[in-house]
């Protein structure tokens, strides 16, 4: 059977997060990228958690993933069989996303928990420039996004256990140094397995 490397990138929105993510993907051969935001519950699901005031879903909680099915994927492919051309060799699975640590059965499966942290200002600031599908309405980073964000940190922060097992970095950092940390600590724990 194959043995697999499970790594977990959590944390605020427009952390790098994916940036992150994607790279270690093109560099680590033998690794499979999945991401959090691949698993959004359509538009028109009923279990949505809508916000009249701003006539708006609440995309920012656990309630608008189907975040059963992503546990279900992940431990699909972590009972995948090895193939002839990967015999013997440590696969790497990378997901990232920001409620990855607020789901238990997903934080267990990881080895490595990293979190990107970042600052409100820099987190507004970069997420205004982005496009998103249904789009953020006028005042959903304030009454939403932001606040949601402090709720899930805290409950990690709150939990002694949880937060012994994750790594925080600074998302604010220069994401180059970010890589070549987490790429060392991936090598070198894929090494020891």
């Amino acid at each position: 059977m194959t043995k697999w490397m499970v790594i977990g990138i959590g944390g605020a929105t427009c952390s790098g997060k994916t940036t992150l993510a994607t790279r270690l993907h093109e560099k680590l051969k033998n690794s499979i990228l999945m991401n959090q935001d691949t698993y959004f519950r359509p538009k028109d699901d009923p279990r949505h958690v809508h916000i009249p005031e701003l006539n708006h879903h609440n995309w920012d909680i656990l309630d608008s993933l189907d975040i059963e099915k992503m546990h279900s994927d992940i431990l699909e492919i972590l009972s995948s069989q090895e193939d002839d051309d990967n015999r013997g060799e440590i696969r790497l699975l990378i997901m990232d996303g920001f409620l990855l640590f607020n789901y238990k059965p997903i934080y267990d499966l990881c080895d490595l928990r990293y979190f990107l942290d970042l600052s409100r200002e820099l987190c507004e600031q970069r997420r205004s420039r982005r496009v998103y599908d249904p789009p953020d309405v006028p005042g959903y980073f304030e009454a939403v996004v932001w606040p949601e964000y402090l709720r899930y940190k805290r409950e990690i922060e709150d939990n002694e256990q949880v937060m012994r097992g994750i790594i925080f970095l600074d998302g604010t950092g220069d994401s180059n140094e970010t890589f070549q940390r987490v790429f060392r600590e991936i090598s070198q724990k894929s090494s020891e397995n």
